[in-house]
């Protein structure tokens, strides 16, 4: 996959291309119709296939105090696509040099690509303060001889599936359905790092990943059923998300994940944990005893919700 990340770094490729347009900050189900729809009229055509996107959120460039946080990490994105079989992915920063192009303009600049096909959403809008719109785009399409494929929103339920949705999901603890909704189990990644080695004393150690620059979504504090990916290999897990209030000496949240049957060394390592559902809140016990009765209760449903869930398709 070619990865181009300025707009000045647009050419042509040896066959005309097929681009999927969106912010697809989260890769979720409606993205994914959209990159979808893409790859069948590009393998239909003989096209390469592209997707344009942003490597940041709009707002960071106008106010960067409410950029939401991220569903996706850049690696997660382009692996995510690498995946897909897109051909091209163009990931440019959005800045104020992007957010000034009239959406003429950016047709023009895109046209460096060659495209033969758009593929957006009903509710894109592109070029300075979103004037552009699929009725503007349909009429350029008309005019410049290129096809244009508008696809409607997909909903789940009588939700309309969108990032924002997601992300309240995500804070609400609801896993289960924010991962209805992306179309995959919603992941956390980090660096394993040290902690107090509580959980061994209890019986229970945990790969440890702070959370307090994170700018991912965080899900609601509490323990959940998790799958762990770490050395190539995948294991069931329980993690806590959380301050230990039994113990009250942890500043800042942080992912605490008991790995079921392994063993090894895997501090300063990269590690991702996969939500699977939530099984209980944050809790503080009034002694260590009730706190490993529980935790060991904890990890007995853990392991039947993983086993349920291993029989489910999303």
């Amino acid at each position: 996959m070619d990865v181009i990340t300025s707009l000045k770094q647009l050419h042509k490729y040896e066959r005309p291309c097929v681009v999927a347009l969106g912010t697809f900050d989260g890769l979720h189900r409606g993205h994914m119709d959209v990159i979808r729809t893409a790859w069948n009229e590009a393998h239909r055509t003989g096209a390469l296939l592209a997707v344009f996107t942003f490597s940041n959120h709009p707002f960071a460039c106008f106010r960067p105090d409410k950029v939401p946080p991220a569903l996706i990490t850049p690696e997660q994105k382009q692996s995510l696509l690498r995946d897909l079989g897109v051909d091209v992915l163009v990931d440019v920063p959005f800045d104020m040099s992007v957010a000034r192009i009239a959406p003429e303009a950016f047709l023009e600049q895109l046209q460096a690509l060659g495209y033969s096909c758009l593929v957006v959403g009903n509710n894109f809008t592109y070029g300075i303060r979103g004037e552009g719109t699929v009725e503007t785009l349909a009429a350029s399409a008309q005019r410049l001889g290129f096809k244009l494929v508008v696809r409607e929103l997909v909903s789940d339920g009588p939700t309309v599936i969108s990032s924002t949705a997601i992300r309240r999901l995500i804070a609400e603890g609801d896993v289960v359905e924010a991962a209805a909704m992306l179309g995959r189990l919603y992941s956390l990644s980090g660096i394993v790092a040290h902690g107090n080695e509580r959980g061994r004393l209890l019986g229970f150690p945990t790969a440890n990943i702070e959370l307090a620059e994170s700018k991912l979504a965080i899900p609601l504090g509490g323990v959940y059923a998790v799958q762990v990916n770490v050395n190539g290999q995948r294991y069931g897990g329980m993690a806590n998300i959380g301050n230990n209030p039994t113990f009250g000496d942890v500043a800042a949240p942080r992912l605490e994940t008991h790995i079921f049957d392994f063993s090894g060394d895997i501090y300063d390592s990269p590690i991702s944990i996969d939500f699977v559902a939530r099984v209980r809140g944050e809790v503080k016990f009034a002694s260590i005893d009730q706190l490993r009765s529980q935790l060991q209760a904890d990890k007995e449903k853990c392991r039947q919700l993983l086993e349920s869930f291993s029989d489910r398709v999303l």
